[in-house]
């Protein structure tokens, strides 16, 4: 009898226990592209997210940095919850699943005029790339990189061009262009593989932390060519949803947490470690729509 009561007493304290713990801390589904998932771990390894300050690294780039920041935001703010991250290519359907308060937050930035008609539906944060400091590079494959150099583009009227029209801000620039050909990918490692190819002569990327600038996987291989660069006039923003039951908290922490990674230089530093904000491509010529 006593010991029936004991082991009452000791299952009462491990369910209490066991609900104090999920109630501090919800497991919380959140969408990550897969190579932006491993490239992100490649930096965090087996540290503590608050303890990642350094953001270089030779798979570092834009997505990634936003991927560790939106977590330090969330934390810094008060946010305490664990992520269970669903990898696979969301590009597409994460700001449909935002809207039906399917996803918590985007782990990856929004252009803030894609945003435009989603006011009732999601809360927006302040700029983490503000308008003009995007600039990305035309990236070809090493056979095309010395032809297409020595052209000295003005324009790409006479070049082909793979994008995303999930990416609006990339897809109205580029349709300004009038390439020769404009293709639509959803997934960017095929746009790169195409590129890589030969298939297609170009495709816009961010630069990276690496001379030159390229980006290689499984089967691709591309490279900036050098010297010009786009400019891709909105600002980015992480979002979250107004319909999922954590969302206002989520948010109030978002907004604590990325001012006080803004003030404390984090943003600007980790963009500039990962080569997006890179003091090298200053003085490249940025080429406008005829």
């Amino acid at each position: 009898m006593i010991w029936t009561g004991i082991r009452f007493l000791i299952l009462s304290l491990l369910l209490f226990v066991n609900q104090h713990a999920f109630a501090k801390s919800p497991s919380i589904d959140v969408t990550v592209e897969t190579d932006i998932y491993y490239y992100a771990k490649e930096i965090i390894g087996d540290k503590d997210i608050m303890a990642v300050s350094d953001f270089s690294g030779v798979n570092s780039q834009r997505d990634v940095v936003e991927f560790i920041l939106v977590q330090q935001a969330l934390k810094l703010g008060g946010f305490d919850a664990e992520f269970n991250f669903l990898q696979g290519n969301y590009d597409g359907r994460n700001i449909k699943l935002l809207r039906k308060g399917l996803l918590l937050t985007s782990f990856d930035t929004i252009w803030r005029s894609a945003l435009i008609n989603d006011d009732s539906n999601v809360f927006i944060s302040e700029p983490v790339i503000r308008k003009g400091e995007y600039f990305a590079g035309l990236y070809t494959n090493k056979a095309n990189l010395a032809r297409l150099a020595s052209m000295n583009l003005t324009h790409l009227n006479d070049i082909s061009v793979v994008s995303s029209r999930d990416w609006h801000v990339d897809w109205i620039t580029l349709q300004s262009f009038k390439p020769k050909q404009l293709l639509h990918e959803s997934d960017w490692i095929v746009m790169a593989k195409t590129v890589s190819r030969g298939w297609v002569d170009v495709m816009l990327a961010p630069f990276t932390n690496q001379q030159p600038f390229q980006y290689s996987g499984p089967d691709y291989r591309i490279y900036a060519i050098p010297n010009i660069k786009i400019a891709l006039q909105d600002s980015r923003h992480f979002v979250v949803s107004k319909h999922h039951p954590l969302g206002e908290a989520a948010f109030n922490a978002l907004t604590k947490g990325l001012k006080i990674l803004r003030e404390n230089g984090t943003i600007e530093r980790a963009y500039r470690q990962a080569g997006f904000l890179n003091s090298e491509t200053e003085s490249w010529r940025v080429i406008s729509p005829n």
